[in-house]
């Protein structure tokens, strides 16, 4: 860990909010990736990734080596996920709930997500497809979705093999050109907001305030 990291988090552990701040800023899509990966909820996601960052600069001053920083942060961000999820399965409806999950079932579970995840890809793939002009548009679905031989493809249509493989190519250059997009703007979704640290900040120093008062009354 390089030292100006670890300067940091032995002022945030002395109640440095703003140094805290740099903390969060360097891992704060860390945090988000993995609750994101528990969770699956965008926004959910990032509820947690505040609120591990506000228990984590509540407990620095138990940390015991600034090495074992980035471990026991995930470790905060992977509890905090999994009593959001636990929290979310009590709050189901009781004739939906039944018995609590085992093992099994959620992987299951998790199996049946990503089914999900993957049937809603390749239907967004079909989306982009059907969006390709006529003349690509059948040479890529005879060749690539269906498989059949460029040469087969050319007889059939009536045109020159070679004109086929350049449709291909164009339709494929097309394709990778929206996929892309499509990442690219569902990343935009899920992405932090550009005042996420100023807003763990402020979320500790509220935090760190409450716990002053709370000490003061006793």
């Amino acid at each position: 860990m390089p030292k100006h990291e670890k300067d940091l988090l032995r002022k945030s552990a002395q109640g440095d909010a703003a140094s805290f701040g740099e903390i969060v800023r360097r891992y704060q899509y860390l945090v988000y990736a993995a609750a994101m990966q528990i969770v699956k909820d965008p926004a959910a996601a990032q509820d947690i990734a505040q609120e591990t960052f506000i228990s984590a600069f509540a407990a620095l001053k138990d940390l015991r080596s600034e090495e074992a920083f980035p471990s026991w942060l995930r470790t905060i961000t992977r509890n905090t996920a999994l009593a959001w999820r636990k929290q979310q399965d009590r709050l189901a409806p009781l004739e939906d709930a039944g018995d609590l999950p085992s093992a099994t079932e959620e992987s299951e579970m998790e199996t049946e997500d990503e089914r999900k995840e993957a049937d809603a890809f390749q239907a967004e793939v079909r989306r982009i497809v059907s969006s390709l002009s006529e003349v690509l548009r059948f040479p890529v679905l005879l060749c690539y979705l269906d498989g059949v031989p460029t040469a087969e493809a050319a007889r059939f249509l009536g045109i020159k093999e070679g004109t086929v493989r350049k449709r291909l190519h164009d339709g494929k250059k097309k394709l990778q050109e929206q996929i892309v997009r499509m990442a690219e703007k569902t990343m935009q979704e899920v992405r932090l907001p550009r005042d996420f640290a100023r807003r763990c900040i402020c979320g500790c120093r509220r935090s760190e305030a409450a716990k002053k008062g709370t000490d003061e009354r006793r």
